[in-house]
């Protein structure tokens, strides 16, 4: 294979379509400096997909397009076609000749084709992959190479090998792996950060979901219990209701049925009491009549007698009957006027009486037979009166006798005084000892009771100081464990802060660097710098976002150093902030005054921060142009009144964007805040130091009370001591005072015998001589207690007050009635006996005068006429008859009113009875009425729990829900699930959808965790293929090289010698090579201790030692030679003639040797300038060429 043809259109100075055409052997390109003989190099060098466009000699990859001159205008576009020729098929392609073109516009766009249809970059590098020809091949040689040979250092020269082993794409995929490498363990500490992070917050969520789902298990169960049991209990209740309400109903119809059988009765004793009101009045009026009745007969049965005597004494009693009856009209017609103002007064008594008693029924239909225990309790009362006459009689008896006992007392005068006397003197001397005993006692006793007090006073100061001990003491142990968790907590935070935990991997390790003084001028992450308020945590954290893993350097140059050290130490990234560049941002200063105005701005941003001056402009560059707001709607306004310019945060961690785009939602708090680090350790710090204080202060309170408690019982054990020596000695004066206390109460015992019997004697005859007078005072008594048999009655009234509130209004009242009848009735009785006795009285002086009338007349006719003791007889016996008939009629009235008012008595209790039961329907009414609204209250408070609680009726209950067979059993349970339930305390629900999500997220960066350090692993292995790779080729190629160089040296040179040297053989893949020559008479020496022209042919030859190793189809020489002397340049050109024969070559030269050994060619000429033509020239004119 070899480069056949060239054409190239466009490309830098060639303004015209120029063709190339070479041939195998060499082919020489001449021309003047400056003619553009060197673009036909970077032609082909660009064709075959450099993308450099430093390596092209330009700015751009813009620049290759032709310019435009003076007389020609820029082109579009440039355009290079490269024919080879594929007759031995050394490109994989199944054509004989293949042509290559690019073209690049210069809109930027580019072209690539290959046998002109279009094709990739990468068609063409695999194209030329292992032809000899790729972009690491030797297939193009210029000037710079053999100077890089030349100058470079010994590490930098072993590039070159590197190109010619072909290890330069082995080196770029380790690079490649070391990138991936790096990013891998930037993924890897990131997920494990992210892992450590989610560690933390997977427990607490576990045991919050286990929590939640049981707490939802007992939830479920508890409905199916409690949902189960309310149905049960509101069927129940329903059942009790219906029971009850048939119940009342049918005591309903029961009281209704009482009630009216009451009414009736009621009617009718009403009215039997009004017949026995009437009997009443027609027994009065017959009582009257009677009266007057019995009155005239006893009148007839005097006049019998008087008529008898006037028969005897007529003459001289006339004249005394004349006068009799003088006086006795006189005295009628007084008695008349006073009758008549005391019948008026009889009539107004009699009609307030009726009045009375029509109240009194009345109220005596109310009080049932209120009256009638009354009058039995009377009748009681006149049974104590005949008792009382008993009494007396017996009074009169127990009087004698109690004389007769006076008498006998009198013979029982006799004591013993003598022995009286002598126990008395004795008792006189026991009083003294028992007095002096019973003063020590007391003495002792005041002193028992004061070390008594001491003693309980010290006990329980010693309780109150032990328990303050106790106190103390879990206070101290408190102390101490909450001393160790902040010093486990403190050590945690340092440990962290030291390891720099939370920063990226590259952040981390240059912090790290510059606490070990690897790097200097970093100041450090942007978090180590400003301080701001707890609540604005969320909001810079999130304003700062990414940033806030920056770090703050001196310079550039600093930045530099640190990413150069990163690249080295292969320890990740990082991004800096040089101080002395960073360019501050700001919101304008009239926007910021109208802002603050609003209620809901904070501030901007840099101005909430707290930092040293030194990093104004990067604090300014980070925050000078974010605004904090209250809330998201603050920010959607001051978004608006800012133009939508500026970034806006809201205390929660929102976000309003420039351009108006919003950000935000839940935020999950991070443990490993970068921001809430160091003031939680230095808060805990402060605790720490705080709480070792206090415990240093508890324990020396502790010590100060151990030493007081100490004291304290030793006093009270003093105290004790006294107290039991006291007690001692009042045990033995108590001893004393008892013993002769119990004697002198054994001479009292005697001594009371003696008195008790001269005492009992006075005293028997004192109470004889009391009971004789007061039996004289009872016999006295007994007749005026008759009297007040009548308050009695009363006082009996005054038992009946236990009736209840409306029984007791009445029965007072009907008291007042009864008092005001009898008050009337007494006016009455008196008006009556008034009225009869002035009626009387006026009938006696009526019957007087009658009688004196009917005497005188009788005495004067007398004479006339004398009656008869017959007709006299007759008419006693006419009144008789009437007052028998009378009397009969009222026995027979009376007896009607005993037999009227046994049916009211009768009557009454029925009543009574009657209305008692109904009383108890009523109550047993109520009662079922108050279970039954218990029962719709109870029914109530379970339907709204169904509903309230479950938001279900009773029949979905019912239907949906198992009832309970034992309620009991039931409520139990329940009673158990709510404690079990309550014993979970505070329930998260949202734990178990949180921790599945957060152990999802756990699972998948396990997962990525685990498939990041497998492919680190693999990343290792393939570096490590790649080194051992690179190592054997380049080991190989080195060998090969030196052998071939060392014959070419020689063949360039005529003889010497010369080798290739590593300067570290045990590190191939970091070696340098030494170049040492020996030019013919000249002694081994260092490529650098040569002349110029030796060193340019040196590195020729092992250019040439490095082509005959990787052997290329064509190799492309652009004025390699010239800094060669001519003597030189022709071993340089004879040589290259040599090995066309295995490699052609293309030669840009203006050396006239190598033209003498070039088999074509071309000149390259500038006539018009900035545009280069190409032209055939003979050899003869070369030289020429090269001067023009």
């Amino acid at each position: 294979m070899y480069l056949k043809q060239l054409d190239t259109l466009g490309f830098k100075s060639f303004a015209e379509r120029i063709k190339v055409e070479f041939v195998p052997g060499v082919t020489a390109v001449v021309g003047p400096n400056g003619s553009g003989k060197s673009n036909i190099t970077d032609a082909i060098r660009w064709v075959l997909g450099e993308q450099s466009a430093k390596s092209l000699r330009g700015v751009k990859m813009e620049d290759i397009i032709f310019q435009g001159s003076d007389t020609r205008n820029a082109l579009n576009f440039a355009e290079v076609t490269l024919v080879l020729d594929n007759s031995d098929n050394k490109l994989p392609v199944d054509f004989q000749e293949v042509s290559v073109t690019r073209r690049v516009y210069r809109s930027g766009e580019s072209e690539y084709l290959m046998n002109k249809q279009p094709c990739r970059l990468k068609d063409i590098t695999e194209l030329f992959m292992d032809s000899g020809l790729g972009r690491e091949a030797f297939s193009i040689i210029s000037q710079g190479k053999v100077e890089e040979i030349l100058s470079s250092k010994s590490e930098e020269r072993r590039v070159i090998f590197e190109e010619a082993a072909g290890v330069l794409k082995y080196k770029n995929r380790k690079k490649q792996a070391e990138y991936k490498l790096a990013e891998t363990q930037e993924n890897l500490n990131r997920v494990e950060d992210i892992i450590y992070e989610i560690d933390g917050q997977l427990e607490p969520l576990e045991q919050q979901a286990s929590i939640a789902k049981e707490y939802l298990a007992q939830k479920e169960r508890l409905t199916n219990v409690e949902v189960g049991m309310l149905a049960k209990e509101i069927e129940q209740l329903n059942e009790k209701w219906e029971t009850s309400q048939k119940q009342i109903d049918a005591k309903h119809h029961v009281l209704k049925e009482k009630q009216q059988w009451i009414e009736t009765r009621e009617t009718e004793s009403d009215q039997l009491k009004a017949q026995i009101q009437k009997m009443d009045e027609q027994i009065t009026s017959l009582q009257e009549t009677l009266l007057v009745e019995t009155q005239k007969l006893e009148s007839l049965e005097g006049n019998k007698k008087i008529f008898n005597e006037r028969l005897q004494h007529f003459q001289e009693n006339k004249d005394k009957l004349e006068q009799e009856i003088k006086e006795s009209e006189g005295k009628k017609a007084i008695l008349l006027n006073s009758l008549e103002d005391e019948q008026a007064r009889l009539s107004e008594y009699k009609k307030n009486n009726q009045q009375l008693s029509q109240q009194i029924i009345d109220l005596e239909k109310q009080l049932e037979k209120g009256k009638n225990t009354i009058e039995e309790d009377i009748e009681t009362l006149k049974s104590d009166y005949i008792e009382f006459l008993n009494e007396q009689a017996a009074k009169r008896n127990e009087k004698n006798s109690i004389q007769q006992q006076l008498e006998r007392m009198k013979g029982k005068q006799h004591a013993k005084s003598s022995k009286w006397e002598n126990l008395h003197e004795e008792r006189l001397q026991l009083k003294q000892s028992v007095r002096e005993a019973e003063e020590k006692c007391k003495q002792d006793e005041e002193q028992l009771h004061t070390f008594q007090s001491e003693h309980e006073q010290l006990e329980r100061k010693v309780t109150v100081e032990s328990k303050l001990l106790d106190d103390m003491q879990d206070k101290l142990n408190k102390g101490y464990q909450m001393v160790e968790n902040l010093k486990s907590k403190k050590e945690m935070l340092e440990d962290l802060k030291e390891d720099f935990q939370g920063f990226y991997f590259g952040v981390k390790e240059v912090l790290k660097a510059r606490e070990q003084q690897k790097l200097t001028g970093i100041h450090g992450a942007i978090p180590e710098l400003i301080e701001f308020d707890d609540h604005l945590v969320d909001a810079m954290e999130t304003a700062l976002g990414a940033q806030a893993q920056h770090i703050v350097v001196d310079s550039e140059k600093v930045g530099r150093e640190a990413i150069h050290w990163l690249k080295k130490t292969n320890k990740g990234r990082a991004t800096f902030l040089p101080i002395n560049t960073m360019k501050p941002k700001q919101v304008p200063a009239n926007l910021v005054q109208i802002l603050e105005k609003e209620e809901e701005f904070v501030g901007v941003a840099v101005d909430l921060v707290r930092y040293d001056s030194t990093y104004q402009p990067v604090m300014q560059a980070l925050l000078g142009n974010v605004i904090i707001a209250k809330s998201l709607s603050a920010a959607n306004q001051f978004a608006g009144q800012t133009g939508r310019r500026f970034r806006i945060v809201t205390l929660d961690g929102d976000v309003v964007n420039p351009g108006g785009s919003m950000s935000g939602g839940a935020k999950k708090k991070n443990n490993q805040s970068l921001f809430t680090r160091d003031r939680e350790l230095k808060t805990l710090t402060n605790k720490y130091t705080e709480y070792q204080a206090r415990v240093a202060d508890y324990e020396k309170q502790i010590r100060e009370q151990k030493e007081a408690l100490v004291n304290l019982q030793a006093e009270k054990d003093n105290c004790y001591r006294q107290l039991d020596e006291i007690r001692k000695t009042y045990q033995e004066h108590q001893s004393n005072y008892k013993e002769w206390k119990l004697s002198l109460e054994h001479l009292n015992d005697q001594l009371s015998i003696y008195d008790q019997d001269k005492l009992q004697q006075e005293e028997d005859r004192t109470l004889l001589l009391q009971q004789l007078e007061q039996i004289e005072q009872d016999l006295d008594k007994l007749q005026s207690k008759l009297s007040k048999l009548d308050n009695e009655i009363e006082g009996l009234t005054d038992q009946h007050q236990n009736f209840e509130a409306k029984e007791e209004q009445l029965k007072q009242k009907l008291q007042t009635l009864h008092v005001q009848q009898a008050e009337i009735r007494s006016k009455l009785s008196n008006q009556k006996e008034k009225a009869n006795k002035s009626e009387t009285e006026l009938a006696e002086v009526t019957d007087l005068i009658a009688a004196k009338q009917e005497q005188l007349r009788q005495l004067v006719d007398v004479k006339n006429r004398q009656q008869t003791e017959e007709e006299i007889d007759e008419e006693i016996n006419n009144k008789r008859r009437e007052k028998a008939a009378l009397q009969q009629s009222l026995q027979e009235l009376r007896e009607q009113r005993s037999e009227t008012q046994q049916k009211v008595t009768t009557l009454d209790d029925s009543l009574k009875q009657a209305k008692k039961e109904e009383y108890q329907l009523q109550q047993e009414i109520q009662t079922i009425e108050i279970e039954r609204n218990r029962l719709d209250l109870d029914l109530e408070n379970r339907l709204q729990l169904l509903e309230n609680e479950y938001s279900m009726t009773f029949e979905k209950a019912k239907i949906d829900y198992p009832q309970p067979d034992n309620l009991e059993e039931a409520k139990e349970q329940v009673k158990l699930i709510k404690k079990s339930i309550e014993e979970l305390g505070t329930v998260n629900i949202g734990a178990i959808d949180e921790y599945d999500r957060i152990k999802e997220r756990h699972e998948f960066l396990t997962s990525q965790q685990t498939d990041l350090v497998e492919a680190k692993r693999t990343l290792y292995e393939i570096i490590a293929e790649m080194d051992e790779e690179m190592t054997r080729k380049f080991s190989e190629t080195f060998s090969q090289i030196k052998e071939e160089f060392t014959v070419v040296f020689q063949r360039l040179f005529g003889g010497g010698h010369a080798e290739l040297k590593l300067t570290d053989p045990d590190q191939l893949l970091e070696t340098g090579v030494d170049i040492i020559a020996q030019p013919p008479g000249k002694k081994l020496q260092q490529l650098g201790l040569l002349s110029g022209g030796e060193r340019a042919l040196t590195a020729i030859a092992l250019l040439f030692s490095i082509l005959r190793v990787r052997p290329v189809p064509f190799c492309v020489l652009d004025e390699v030679e010239a800094a060669l002397d001519e003597a030189n340049v022709t071993r340089f050109a004879q040589y290259l003639k040599h090995y066309s024969k295995h490699t052609q070559f293309i030669v840009i030269t203006h050396r006239k040797g190598t033209m003498e050994e070039a088999d074509v060619l071309y000149g390259v000429t500038m006539q018009e300038s900035g545009v280069s033509r190409l032209v055939s020239v003979k050899l003869e004119e070369a030289p020429e060429l090269l001067e023009a």
